[in-house]
């Protein structure tokens, strides 16, 4: 094999396996829903937010046992916990959560 040949070999293995190599060798990222604060959650915006809204209520669903659930009341729900969180902020937030969620 030529040098030119092996050159580019060593070039095209490097461009294939450097992506398979960074990706194993990041963490996965935990979080942990209990250790957001409602200023947390306001932040968050468009379709972040939505889906840790969505997530708080199935969070709710599951811990009542149930997966029954009326639109309307959980929207009423959400209307009600981000006025509470914008109002307190440093509060965490599936806590005042689940003053709502009765």
């Amino acid at each position: 094999m030529s040098k030119f040949h092996f050159a580019c070999y060593a070039i095209v293995t490097a461009l294939v396996f450097m992506p398979v190599i960074t990706v194993a060798r990041e963490t996965p990222v935990t979080n942990d829903l209990g250790g957001y604060l409602c200023k947390d959650l306001m932040r968050l915006s468009g379709e972040d937010r939505q889906i840790a809204l969505a997530l708080i209520h199935g969070y709710r669903l599951g811990k009542s046992g149930t997966t029954r659930f009326e639109s309307d009341s959980l929207s009423q729900m959400t209307d009600r916990f981000i006025d509470y969180c914008l109002d307190h902020p440093a509060e965490n937030a599936l806590q005042s959560f689940e003053k709502f969620a009765k």
